[in-house]
Order: C-alpha cells, then structure tokens, then sequence
C-alpha cells in the first residue's frame, strides 16, 4: 500500500493529508543558525532527533534521495518527504513515440500513464532499480526535476506515483499535484523547468575560469558540508585557531555549480540589508568539511514570526529573508537546500578554501584538530 502522509495538521492549500480535512494556506516543505554572519540572530540550541529505523530492513535505498525518503516515510514526515521530492530527479517511462530528449512542459512531449485501482497514474522513479522492479519489460525514460514535471501537468484527473509498492512510494492526487506546483512557483522553485542544470553546467559564461568541483559523495562516506564564511570571520578561523561551524550549512555536491562568488552570495541568500557580503564580492572563502553526524544537520523549518513558525510546524524563528521551507532564500534561480546546525566542532582535516571572481578556488588551510590550530598550505 503506498506511504500516506501522518494526520498531524498541515499549513494546506497544495499537500493534504487524505485522512483529514487542513488549515488553509500554501504547503511548505519541514526543518536554523546562531552565527550574527549568517542572516540571522543567534538562538539557543535546539534538541536533535534520534535516529530513525527504516520501515523495511532488508529494503536498500538506491541513492541519498532514496535514503532520505525512507527516513521521511519512517517518521510520517509529509513534510521532509515532499522536501526531497521537490529537489529530486526523477526517471519518467515515456511512450515510445515520445521524442527522445524531450522533457515535460515541452509541447512534443508524450505522457504515459498506468492504470492503478481503476485510476490514470503517471507513475516515476527515483533510479533504475526501483524502475525495473516494477515494470516487466525495458521502456523509455527521460530524466527530469520533479519540479519540473508537477509544474507541466497535463490532467488533474490522473494522480501521482512515484516508486509505487515500495518503502519509499507516495501517491498524490492530480489536485494536489498541481496545488503543489503553484506553490513551488510562488517560492521561486523550477521558475525556468526548461531548463536543465546540466545544460546550465554545460554553458558556462566566458569570463568564468573553469573551477574544480567537490568530489562526488561515495556511497557509505559522510557528506560534504559547505559553509560561506563572513570577511570578519575568516581571521578568527585562520589566526585564533576557532574550530566550530554554526548556523546555516549546505551539502558541498548541491552548491559545486556555484563557481564564482557573486553566485553563490546570491543564491545562498547572503545578498540582504545589512549584510556582510557586497552583492559582487571579490572573493569569498568557505569551510568544507565531512558530516560525521548527520543528525546535527537540521532543515530549518519555521517562520519570521512565531505564528509562521507554528503554521509551519517548525522549529525556526529568523528575520528577512528566512522563509522556512527548507531551502535557502537566494535572489536567483538556483534552488539549494539547507541545513542549521548548532556551534558543531569541525572534524580534523576540516578544508577553508577561498572562491575568487574569475571562478578559480584555493584550499587556504586545513584544521589541525590535535592542535586547534588551522595549517596554512605550504606550511609545514
């Protein structure tokens, strides 16, 4: 039977549990910061969740979208589910007569459904294992942004699958879906679907110098986290041996398109009155470091004002331009996904790199755990 979402109320007007009726108004995706360089004021430490069990255990997630939507399903969590969804690619099944390259919201593209209790589905996969689990003989599949493909739905008679008859399936009436789309709209998410990351990656502007990415995540390793540190910050780091992160943290591998300094001022949500950062800033230096404990990485969910806080379910109260859905407030059309986490020791070998215009990067130093102290490269 497909994951349902828990009864608990949910700040409606798109996602809504079919259990139960919801208070009106726009769905948010569910999950802060304590450092003054980061947008927001300082806040006392809020309590971490405890691990969560997977509902299946002999079920083994494909990919990181699969493991956090295991998670989700196993904590009820709509909220965190949905969040994953609407940052995730998904493999569409198309018709064979679908031109090959062509991805929804495109006048050419061919929809396939399914028929499942007497009902259309467009049904979806979060990675090939799940796609050939389920259907029997090979079809064609294109790859494409869930939020790219809520926002191009064809019916609102045809509901949503997405890995039906696993632990981390979902289904969504066609309504739904497309309450969930408008919303996604009005935050600034998939505003130009058609255009894909890859071909943005693949066109880089000439000034730009090519600059090394992150290094993939290898499955079993902790992830990269990535914090933008404040010009009046870095000499604390650098000259007073300082060794912990607070505040609001991204996954490195979700912000390595960002090459210059400009890009990621602005899709990070660094650019507001009175902030530290200029709008076109020379240089900016990051941390980057392993997230040895994931459960210190929270999504920020919450509110500028505490009865935001409390339509959102969430745990968050900040100032301009904090929303409160789980991703960052940026002014472009990056969309990033972003984490809080409070006063954490960085682990040994932990990276300070700094980012220039032309969008080359250098590694500045290392941590020295054992001394406190941050190793200069080129020091011995």
């Amino acid at each position: 039977m497909a994951w349902q979402p828990p009864e608990a109320p949910q700040p409606a007007g798109a996602w809504q549990s079919p259990q139960a009726p919801q208070p009106a108004g726009a769905w948010q995706p569910a999950e802060a910061d304590d450092e003054p360089e980061d947008r927001r004021a300082p806040e006392a430490e809020q309590p971490v969740a405890a691990p969560l069990t997977p509902l299946v255990p002999d079920f083994t997630p494909a990919n990181e979208v699969e493991e956090a939507l295991l998670t989700a399903a196993g904590d009820g969590s709509t909220d965190s589910f949905l969040s994953t969804l609407l940052l995730a690619k998904v493999l569409v099944p198309v018709p064979a007569e679908s031109p090959a390259d062509v991805l929804p919201g495109d006048e050419k593209f061919v929809w396939r459904t399914e028929t499942i209790d007497g009902e259309p589905y467009v049904v979806v996969f979060t990675s090939d294992e799940r796609l050939s689990a389920h259907l029997s003989e090979p079809v064609p599949t294109v790859m494409a942004k869930f939020v790219q493909l809520i926002r191009a739905w064809p019916d609102p008679t045809w509901s949503f699958a997405v890995n039906p008859g696993t632990p981390v399936g979902a289904t969504l009436p066609g309504p739904q879906i497309i309450a969930l789309a408008s919303w996604a709209v009005e935050v600034g998410l998939g505003a130009d679907p058609e255009v894909e990351a890859e071909s943005i990656e693949a066109e880089p502007e000439a000034t730009e110098a090519p600059a090394p990415a992150p290094a993939q995540e290898e499955p079993g390793r902790p992830p990269m986290m990535q914090k933008v540190v404040a010009p009046n910050q870095v000499d604390y780091y650098l000259e007073r041996g300082y060794d912990r992160v607070s505040g609001f943290v991204h996954r490195a591998t979700e912000v390595a398109h960002l090459h210059t300094p400009a890009k990621l001022v602005a899709a990070l949500g660094l650019r507001y009155v009175g902030s530290a950062f200029p709008a076109d800033p020379p240089e900016v230096y990051v941390l980057r470091w392993p997230a040895y404990r994931p459960s210190l990485y929270r999504i920020p969910y919450g509110g500028q004002t505490e009865s935001a806080m409390r339509a959102m379910e969430g745990w968050v109260i900040e100032r301009s331009p904090f929303r409160g859905n789980g991703f960052a407030p940026g002014d472009s059309n990056d969309v990033v996904a972003e984490f809080k986490v409070d006063s954490a020791r960085l682990p040994h070998g932990a990276q300070l790199w700094r980012v220039e215009a032309g969008g080359s990067e250098r590694l500045v130093a290392m941590l020295d755990a054992d001394q406190q102290a941050w190793r200069k490269v080129g020091e011995d």
